[in-house]
């Protein structure tokens, strides 16, 4: 037998990518041109894979890779407030915290930022149907897959490309369907840019494997400290929460070192990609205009002073959206008056906060947090 018919021969009898989950075998496939998983498809056409290699989920067609606004850092930093102000540019739309849709969204029918269930938003539905035929086969499948590929512990297999054939398989799949996610999104909406405010450095490590996505990466950085006290704080609801449940917490310490190897795989990140910023939630709030414009002119989609007229000196115009997941205040239209949240030099401990300030300090110095080039706005500020 010919080496590429073996190949194909041996695609037909594998029983994981190759069995086609339901979603791919209904109208979503023919809307998408027959298309099959990537990994699949590369085998198919002969183009094999190299062995132990991570290879990316699906090889777009020349001049098709759209354009993704990746918001990364850490939780607690204002990225819902961000993902909306760049959601409402001219050509732009914010989805939310797309790497939670599959897993939390859709599987607890969590409430869309116009206030519908999810599974009662015409827009979602509409995305649903475009990509996958529906949600109710994908969903189920892809909870199950991404803590499966797309964890932190997994960052180095991404990063280095080294990894096991059922995990590429299975990455393969994940990857292509948020490429489809991804586009669908794009289509029903008419937008050019796609804003995800998903945050998971790990999310985005998987996400560069996709040669379809031209990712423009924001680095979301707040003061480690404020983001320490955010998160000792007890009792406060889950954003979609309908019986009460609270948030997680995490001990000063633990976040300090969480935050500190988060930014590290940022700046990482950002490094190698194209096109890249860095905006810091106290520059946002204090001077939304420039810091956005900056931001805009970074990333290459600088759209001139029309396009940040919803954007005021100390206030945002913002109407509803239909981003998921993310916190109460995707629910919040109108004037939004911006204030800082410098809660934590008065409520975290003297001790906690010396931690943190040790473990994150090269950091807050790089960042202008801390040291003689501080460029923090005052306490009090921006209210």
């Amino acid at each position: 037998m010919p080496a590429r018919a073996a190949v194909r021969e041996r695609l037909v009898r594998a029983d994981d990518l190759n069995t086609a989950p339901p979603w791919l075998t209904s109208n979503a496939v023919d809307g998408l041109g027959g298309r099959r998983p990537g990994a699949v498809a590369a085998l198919a056409s002969g183009r094999t894979a190299r062995r132990g290699r991570v290879q990316r989920g699906y090889q777009a067609e020349p001049g098709l890779a759209m354009k993704i606004v990746y918001i990364a850092g850490v939780g607690r930093s204002g990225s819902t407030l961000l993902e909306r102000m760049l959601g409402a540019v001219p050509g732009s739309v914010n989805a939310g915290e797309l790497n939670a849709v599959f897993s939390r969204v859709a599987a607890q029918d969590q409430r869309c930022g116009c206030g519908e269930p999810f599974s009662a938003c015409p827009f979602w539905a509409k995305v649903g149907d475009h990509a996958f035929g529906g949600w109710s086969e994908v969903a189920p499948r892809m909870a199950h897959l991404q803590p499966r590929v797309v964890r932190q512990r997994h960052v180095g297999r991404m990063a280095t490309g080294l990894a096991a054939a059922e995990y590429r398989r299975e990455l393969d799949e994940y990857l292509d369907v948020y490429h489809r996610l991804y586009r669908s999104v794009a289509e029903v909406s008419g937008a050019e840019v796609v804003v995800d405010a998903s945050k998971s450095a790990a999310q985005l490590f998987a996400l560069r494997r996709i040669a379809g996505l031209d990712l423009r990466i924001v680095n979301l950085v707040r003061d480690s400290r404020g983001v320490a006290s955010s998160w000792t704080k007890t009792g406060v609801l889950k954003p979609q929460s309908q019986t009460g449940d609270t948030m997680g917490t995490y001990r000063p310490q633990r976040l300090a070192v969480l935050w500190a190897a988060l930014q590290l795989e940022c700046s990482y990140l950002g490094a190698a990609a194209p096109y890249a910023t860095r905006v810091r939630y106290e520059d946002l709030v204090a001077r939304p205009r420039p810091t956005l414009e900056k931001a805009l002119r970074d990333l290459d989609l600088s759209t001139g002073t029309a396009g940040l007229a919803h954007v005021g000196d100390r206030s945002v115009l913002l109407g509803a959206s239909h981003g998921v997941a993310g916190s109460r205040s995707r629910f919040v239209t109108g004037r939004i008056d911006l204030e800082l949240d410098d809660a934590w030099r008065t409520t975290l401990p003297a001790s906690a906060r010396r931690v943190v300030t040790a473990v994150t300090l090269p950091q807050l110095i790089g960042y202008g947090y801390v040291g003689h080039r501080s460029r923090t706005p005052a306490p009090g500020g921006a209210r």
